[in-house]
């Protein structure tokens, strides 16, 4: 059996590289690393082939040409098109170390009959944590407060200065939580233990689970219209994009703050850039956009109300060993025959 791992320079696939020998230690595994190429980040939906896949790093044409003979292939952002997997014709499993495998076309490997696997959660716990350093970085007005030391310094700290940062106190308010899957419901508890009450929309999730974590279950337009801040945690299925529109940020409260750690296609950004500009609201905070990196004369950059963080939801030093564990698991898993717990539906 050879497996294949393409080393795309990440710190996720560099936690796979030190996980996987010691994983699969005493297996018929011929494991081979591969250099990915050129670590370039598709910055726009290609055409053909490749406009299946996207957020990823290399070239599918080159990789395909240098997987021949793998039984397995692990990946972190590598494009795995079809043209790659008509490349490695014995090709059996797909061990993707992404929550999502955007980078992936799921539905080629169906077609040939290979198996896709993932590593859902790997960053749970790190966004949840950073969705609430978001929250506290708008409640607090911390954004403001680095600009004006920097402008005033010691003169800040003069106390007709420091009243016009006058922050909010989280206990009693409302946080709407938009999808309660891993990261969600990792935020209510979090969220909770500062005293805040919690709304959720989330159809797909049986109502007593909410309730179950201390939440109230909710429309959409009613939690936009009671939440003081509004977090985004699902997913950017063909119908939820641009979920939060024109129509859903004029229900919220002209004092509500918008969050965005899950995908920036929920997020219609011209819509969102007005409400700011207009003050509809008052602030967002987005660690993910449409289009990344954004390009520089993006209208946000404009904007004082809006905070940005470059996608850091999964970095810390533990996201990438927990996806390189569910990986090996997955892999060790398969080539004992045993049922796989982490199989991505094909997506067309």
């Amino acid at each position: 059996m050879r497996l294949v791992i393409v080393d795309d320079g990440t710190l996720t696939a560099r936690a796979l590289i030190k996980e996987l020998p010691s994983a699969l230690a005493g297996r018929p595994v011929d494991m081979e690393i591969l250099p990915a190429g050129d670590r370039c980040a598709a910055t726009s939906a290609p055409s053909g082939d490749t406009g299946r896949v996207r957020e990823f790093y290399g070239s599918p044409a080159e990789l395909a040409g240098r997987v021949t003979g793998a039984n397995i292939l692990v990946v972190h952002k590598a494009p795995v098109t079809g043209e790659v997997m008509d490349g490695a014709p014995d090709l059996r499993l797909i061990a993707c170390a992404r929550a999502h495998p955007v980078n992936v076309d799921v539905a080629a490997a169906a077609k040939r009959g290979i198996t896709v696997v993932h590593a859902p959660g790997r960053a749970a716990e790190s966004t949840a944590d950073l969705t609430m350093a978001l929250l506290l970085h708008l409640a607090r007005q911390l954004g403001e407060v680095c600009h004006q030391i920097g402008r005033l310094g010691p003169g800040l700290w003069q106390y007709d200065c420091r009243s016009f940062l006058e922050g909010l106190e989280l206990a009693g308010k409302t946080l709407g939580i938009v999808g309660f899957g891993q990261v969600g419901r990792r935020v209510a508890v979090r969220a909770k233990a500062f005293g805040m009450h919690l709304l959720v929309h989330s159809p797909h999730v049986d109502p007593a689970q909410i309730r179950a974590a201390g939440c109230r279950p909710a429309s959409l337009e009613e939690l936009l219209s009671s939440a003081d801040f509004v977090s985004l945690h699902t997913r950017p299925w063909p119908e939820k994009i641009g979920l939060i529109g024109a129509a859903q940020l004029d229900m919220m409260k002209s004092s509500a703050c918008l969050i965005n750690t899950a995908r920036g296609e929920l997020v219609d950004e011209a819509a969102l850039y007005r409400a700011l500009k207009e003050k509809k609201i008052r602030a967002a905070a987005l660690d993910v956009l449409v289009q990344e990196p954004p390009p520089p004369e993006h209208p946000f950059f404009t904007l004082s109300n809006l905070f940005l963080t470059p996608h850091l939801g999964g970095k810390t030093e533990a996201a990438p060993v927990r996806a390189a564990r569910i990986i090996a698991g997955e892999i060790v898993n398969f080539l004992a025959g045993r049922p796989l717990e982490h199989v991505v539906a094909r997506n067309d």
